[in-house]
């Protein structure tokens, strides 16, 4: 069997046309101004690829280029037994199909499950000095920004400062956490938790709480998002590549590179519905470990509802926008609050 192939010596740049033949286990090929022969063991050949010429690399360093579709399936069937698999899957259309949807499954489940937990199990090991300077790099790009010198009373500031650290001393395994407050015009009624364990409050949030049981059941759930390091868990999911990368290379220093994300984040704060969840079981038992009902923490976003009626898209009500009173929520802070009063007045 004659096949055509295109000849080149490895010293000029001159291409002959040649026809191969194999015969037994030689290659011979024969062209105008140009013949040769090799053993077949000698011959390289490259992997079969759709619609990708073969070369065959000869002994004395030339070359023989065989079209996709004239190279006989024979001449090398047992070299390259991987490539030659792959070739037939691609030549086939459902094979095509399957492999389309069998990577779109996989992207979803990558997305959806395995880079969370990856995200998570990276955000255990982040030592916590890395941690912490990454909630004080935030807090200073925000300080001078967003967040403004606050108005509130300085007697007010002092009382709330003792409420927070009476309240958060008595709750086990939190980190270190302190109490800030800001007036933050651009962002209204808000509070938000930074890595560092900082927990900040706005001046339009503390004047729209109606009373203190009301300040510490938003301070309870803005301490469930410090005790299970929601931030960094959720800006590392945000940021999953590039925490994959810091690991795989080892410089975990870098992970302060993502401090940038922080800031966004945290004046938009959309946690993850579990992560909420999780932070509103942490206020509830918090609050009943220490006499305050878990229906506080419903009262104090009725409240923010109340001092500001219009439409929650607005940025005086920016808490309640990202903290959505749906039923399930409010059905379960009214679920706490009957087992908190039940255990303190059994019948």
């Amino acid at each position: 069997m004659m096949v055509p192939a295109e000849y080149h010596d490895g010293r000029s740049t001159r291409v002959w046309r040649v026809h191969v033949v194999r015969e037994e286990d030689r290659l011979s090929w024969q062209g105008e101004g140009v013949s040769g022969s090799a053993p077949l063991a000698r011959v390289n050949a490259s992997a079969r690829m759709v619609g990708v010429p073969f070369t065959l690399r000869l002994p004395n360093g030339a070359q023989l280029h065989i079209e996709h579709d004239d190279m006989p399936a024979d001449w090398f069937a047992g070299r390259h037994r991987i490539e030659t698999l792959v070739d037939w899957l691609e030549r086939r259309s459902w094979v095509a199909l399957a492999s389309v949807a069998i990577m779109a499954l996989a992207a979803f489940g990558w997305f959806e499950y395995g880079m969370p937990w990856l995200a998570d199990r990276v955000a255990a090991h982040v030592p916590q000095s890395v941690e912490v300077a990454m909630g004080q790099q935030s807090l200073s790009l925000l300080r001078g920004r967003v967040l403004l010198p606050s108005h509130v009373a300085p007697d007010r500031q002092a009382h709330l400062q003792a409420l927070f650290d009476r309240f958060s001393h008595n709750l086990a395994g939190l980190p270190p956490v302190r109490l800030a407050i800001y007036d933050a015009p651009s962002i209204g009624a808000n509070a938000f938790a930074l890595p560092d364990g900082t927990v900040v409050f706005t001046d339009a949030m503390v004047n729209a709480l109606p009373d203190d049981p009301a300040f510490l059941a938003v301070s309870a759930h803005e301490l469930g998002h410090q005790a299970n390091h929601h931030v960094l868990r959720e800006v590392m999911r945000s940021a999953g590549v590039a925490v994959m990368a810091s690991m795989a290379f080892g410089d975990v220093t870098s992970l302060s590179g993502i401090t940038a994300a922080i800031p966004v984040f945290l004046l938009n704060n959309h946690y993850s519905r579990a992560f909420e969840a999780d932070a509103d079981e942490f206020a509830f038992k918090a609050l009943a470990q220490q006499g305050i009902d878990p229906i506080a923490f419903a009262d104090a976003m009725h409240a923010l509802e109340r001092a500001h009626p219009e439409s929650a898209d607005e940025r005086e009500v920016r808490y309640l926008s990202n903290h959505p009173l749906d039923e399930d929520r409010i059905a379960r802070a009214q679920a706490a609050s009957r087992q908190f009063r039940l255990a303190r007045h059994p019948p």
